[in-house]
């Protein structure tokens, strides 16, 4: 299942690329500081808005399975995405 994902801080697309695994870590809104490992080894379908797009069309677009698709997109809104990529 393709899930759109906006990261925390947008210039991290520019160094990814399709095909690329990364780990997708989530710090929900009003939550601890720490972030959660919500997707490991997550594939890199897409990267839109590498560019550095201001207008919030940036996303990089992950492989999830169903029960992780469902967790990314139930977040509270002000949750917020970091990836770390994987070798």
């Amino acid at each position: 299942m393709g899930v759109p994902i906006r990261l925390g801080e947008p210039a991290a697309l520019a160094v990814l690329r399709p095909g690329a695994r990364v780990d997708l870590l989530v710090v929900p809104a009003g939550g601890s500081p720490d972030p959660t490992l919500l997707a490991p080894r997550a594939l890199v379908l897409d990267v839109v808005g590498a560019g550095g797009a201001v207008d919030g069309s940036s996303a990089l677009y992950l492989a999830l399975p169903p029960e992780q698709a469902r967790r990314a997109v139930g977040l509270p809104e002000g949750s917020r995405f970091a990836v770390v990529v994987r070798s």
